[in-house]
Parts: structure tokens; C-alpha cells; sequence
């Protein structure tokens, strides 16, 4: 993918199980949605969040000026927005800047659409001692989506999706994911004190970097996982995250759109959007 604005093409609709179940959203137009996922965005992180602030801008501008011809512009930020976080009681500064943006686009006719990650899981989770506080995406003008999420794009069926549930293979991986993902977990996580949190959360962190460092690869998606979940939900086309292996992969009139993960040195990410050729 190129520094600017990429797209991929998606082939005309193909016809899916009269016995599929619904799409719980509808999109026109691929002109009027984008996705983005892995911005790891952190206030340690200047650049990478100047970069991506940068090509959002663009897109919502793009997804603005598209909305007479395409219907109402939908953004997908597919999960890893954030570095790490640790509840919605703590909101670094570079949060707040992606609320304000949201806010705005939907505030102007736009929707935005959310999704857990490995690294924000926590997005949205109860607080024990503060019930009352407005979800992040509340702040934002957006909808947390659940994963999967199933979506009509223009009359094909597409499946959303971080990716980190079809890493299959990875056993020990999704045992964690399995307990950090249970409410009985999050509770006890979450009523500990923020500073407590975060060293925690920077502990996990470095724990995650040393074990790739150890096995020289990070984990791919399982084929066997992908084509399951397509079938189960009726659809042709997976667009995720989560591996940083951007690229489309066609096969069996099925194909899977991964998405860039962002970063400022080297340059990479990308706010993509499908086309019809």
C-alpha cells in the first residue's frame, strides 16, 4: 500500500445461503466506507498519530464530499486503535483528539463504527466504581461493534473482524484472550487503581514483544478459521486486521482484505476503501 489513501477492489456481488442470517449493517455504497485498524495510537507516539490523524482528515473529507452520490459516509476502525487500554476512566490526550474527530463526522451525518482489538479489548468494559461514566464510544458519536460483524456493502455480503480470533493456532494466545474477554476478569482488572493498570498493561506489552522476538513471526490467521466463519455467516469477502501483513488474497471466489497496521518510521497505513472495478 501506498503512503496516501488505498483501495482494493472487490469484485461484483456474489449471491450468498438463503439460510445465512441477516447482515446486522448496511452500506450503499463502497464509496461511502473506509476501514482502518492497528494505529496503535499513543502519546509516546507522536508521529505515528500525526500520521494517521492526517489520512483520517482525508478520508472523512473524502467520505463527506461522496455522501450525495453514496449515501451516508461509515467509517470501520477495526481494532489496535490504541497501544494499550486499560478502562475508559483513562483517556490519554491522543484519545480525546480521536473522539473530538468522530464526534464531528457523525455529528455531521456520518457513522462510525468501532472494534475491539488485542491491544483495547477494554474499550467500552463497565467500570466497577464508576457505573455512570459515558462509554468511550459514546464520547465519540460511534456504535462498538461486535466481532465478527457482518455488513451488506452494496449487495455483498462482508464479514469485519480484528483477526485475532482466527489466529487459531496459536493456543496459548487464545486461551489469554478466552480469560482477559470474561467479565469476571475485566471486574477484577478494572477495580484496581489506573496507575496499577498501566504498568500492568506495559508489562503484558513487553511480555507480547519478547515472545515474538522468541519465535522470529507473528502469528497469521488460520485458512481453516477464515473459510468457517465465511461459510457460517454466508459472506465472500473478510477485512481485517491484526497480523500487519496488508494484502488481498483471493481464492475460491472468497477473498481476505488485510489491512495496513500504521507506523511513522518506516511509513506505513493506510484509511483504504473498497471499489467495484
Amino acid at each position: 500500500m501506498h503512503a496516501g489513501m488505498a483501495s482494493a477492489s472487490v469484485p461484483a456481488s456474489t449471491a450468498s445461503s438463503a439460510t445465512a442470517p441477516p447482515p446486522a449493517l448496511r452500506i450503499a455504497s463502497p464509496a461511502a466506507a473506509w476501514f482502518a485498524s492497528d494505529m496503535h495510537l499513543d502519546d509516546a507516539q507522536p508521529e505515528t498519530a500525526a500520521r494517521f490523524f492526517e489520512r483520517l482528515d482525508v478520508a472523512l473529507a473524502a467520505a463527506r464530499a461522496n455522501t450525495p452520490d453514496a449515501g451516508v459516509p461509515a467509517l470501520f476502525l477495526l481494532g489496535d486503535i490504541f497501544e494499550y487500554w486499560i478502562g475508559d476512566d483513562h483517556q490519554p490526550a491522543v484519545a480525546q483528539v480521536l473522539a473530538e474527530r468522530l464526534a464531528a463526522f457523525t455529528n455531521a451525518g456520518g457513522q462510525a463504527f468501532l472494534m475491539h482489538g488485542n491491544r483495547d479489548f477494554l474499550l467500552d468494559a463497565p467500570l466497577p466504581a464508576q457505573p455512570t461514566l459515558p462509554p468511550f464510544s459514546v464520547r465519540c458519536g460511534a456504535m462498538l461493534l461486535p466481532d465478527p460483524t457482518l455488513v451488506d456493502l452494496a449487495g455483498r455480503r462482508i464479514v469485519l473482524s480484528h483477526g485475532d480470533a482466527l489466529c487459531s493456532d496459536d493456543v496459548g494466545y487464545q486461551q489469554w484472550r478466552a480469560l482477559c474477554r470474561s467479565p469476571a476478569w475485566q471486574q477484577q482488572f478494572l477495580a484496581r487503581p489506573v496507575a496499577e493498570r498501566i504498568e500492568m498493561a506495559r508489562a503484558l506489552r513487553k511480555q507480547s514483544v519478547q515472545a515474538q522476538a522468541a519465535t522470529e513471526t507473528v502469528g497469521d490467521v488460520a485458512q481453516e478459521a477464515v473459510d468457517a466463519l465465511l461459510t457460517r455467516l454466508g459472506a465472500t469477502l473478510l477485512v481485517h486486521g491484526h497480523t500487519h501483513r496488508p494484502m488481498l488474497h483471493s481464492w475460491d471466489q472468497r477473498q481476505r482484505w488485510v489491512l495496513s497496521d500504521w507506523s511513522a518510521e518506516p511509513r506505513a497505513g493506510s484509511a483504504a476503501k473498497p471499489r467495484r472495478d
